[in-house]
């Protein structure tokens, strides 16, 4: 980054600093952090206001983009049709500009005017309470996370993979990450960052459908774990893991289970009893609350609403 919006960053209040999860650049707009619970902007000393701060210029933004691909964007193509770009430390880049399309797709960008870092976080354990709603026997069942965006989905989902593979709650099974945007396992030249567990493997920068179909023909997992199901061949690829006896970890946007079932790509998931377990997160006891959890038949299952959190020891 440019050494003016650098030094401001540094300069933030350690207290704030470590729960920093997106850092904003946009062009001729104040540079801004956003929490789980909020967005500032940022001053050129480190202090933070809702709407004034150090101002991002256009150069700014170039500069930025250019040290990300080393001043040859053309090599980094294939992230960029993604619409981002992964450091090596597991942190993405989120592009927003003026696209170029080439067959009906996305090439790369004639112009930024917005990166958005996403800082990724890991919560060990935070699956610890969640585990015997979503496992029998010590095995894990067949599980959709749903929630609005920024709640959480992934880091449980990161962390389940994780009890799974290391057998911390539950039995240990072999555990296929598929993980198409790189933000689970936050892997960086086909190795992860994260510990998502030790008889876990990862099968990143796929299509989910392919990938888990790759899953299953050479890794032989009990469990798969992916995100954001939702296009049409992901349903294919959940029919062939039903079929295969094989575990289904997934996420999916809603707020709530009622609305879910009013999309016509998850009916038809209901329908079928894909899933043993819809798990709905919230923000109604602080992030990553587990409001409603319903069984294979649509049933609830939960009493209270609980909060989950992260633990080192379990």
């Amino acid at each position: 980054m440019p050494q003016t919006i650098f030094a401001a960053l540094a300069a933030i209040d350690e207290k704030i600093a470590p729960a920093i999860e997106e850092i904003r650049l946009r062009t001729m707009r104040p540079l801004m952090i956003y929490t789980c619970n909020k967005g500032y902007c940022v001053n050129a000393d480190g202090g933070l206001s809702d709407s004034d701060g150090l101002f991002v210029s256009e150069d700014d933004v170039e500069q930025t983009f250019n040290a990300l691909t080393g001043q040859s964007p053309y090599a980094y193509e294939d992230e960029i049709r993604q619409g981002f770009l992964t450091l090596s430390n597991g942190i993405r880049a989120g592009l927003a500009g003026s696209a170029l399309m080439a067959g009906g797709h996305l090439r790369t960008y004639k112009t930024v005017s917005g990166i958005n870092f996403r800082i990724p976080r890991e919560a060990k354990g935070i699956a610890h309470d969640l585990l015997p709603y979503i496992s029998k026997d010590g095995c894990l069942q067949s599980t959709l996370v749903i929630s609005p965006p920024r709640l959480g989905k992934t880091t449980l989902v990161r962390d389940i993979a994780r009890c799974g593979g290391n057998g911390k709650g539950l039995k240990p099974s072999r555990v296929t990450v598929v993980d198409e945007r790189q933000e689970i396992a936050a892997s960086v030249y086909g190795k992860p960052l994260f510990d998502v567990g030790r008889e876990t493997d990862v099968v990143s920068g796929v299509l989910k459908s392919m990938g888990v179909f790759m899953a299953l023909r050479s890794l032989s997992p009990d469990v798969i774990v992916t995100d954001e199901i939702g296009r049409s061949d992901d349903l294919e690829a959940l029919k062939e893991v039903a079929n295969s006896g094989v575990v289904m970890i997934a996420t999916a946007h809603a707020p709530d289970f009622e609305s879910l079932q009013n999309k016509l790509f998850f009916k038809k998931i209901c329908e079928e009893r894909m899933f043993d377990a819809y798990v709905v997160l919230s923000a109604l006891l602080g992030r990553i609350t587990v409001s409603q959890i319903h069984d294979r038949l649509g049933q609830e299952r939960l009493k209270n609403p609980f909060r989950l959190r992260a633990s080192e020891v379990l």
